[in-house]
């Protein structure tokens, strides 16, 4: 699986002209991106909107 993986990564890459810009692509967005406290993270559930019980 891995190898077809691999595969297809390059082979869809095989015309792109921006072969470096991922890394800066992606720091790019997590610099831009707000900071996410622990407390929003954990406020609800997504599936539902409530909070979460431990039990």
């Amino acid at each position: 699986m891995g190898y077809l993986d691999e595969y297809a990564f390059r082979f869809n890459r095989r015309f792109s002209t921006y072969h470096g810009m991922l890394f800066h692509r992606l720091v790019t967005q997590a610099l831009g991106a707000g900071p996410t406290t622990y407390d929003v993270i954990t406020a609800a559930s997504p599936s539902t909107g409530k909070p979460e019980s431990s039990a």
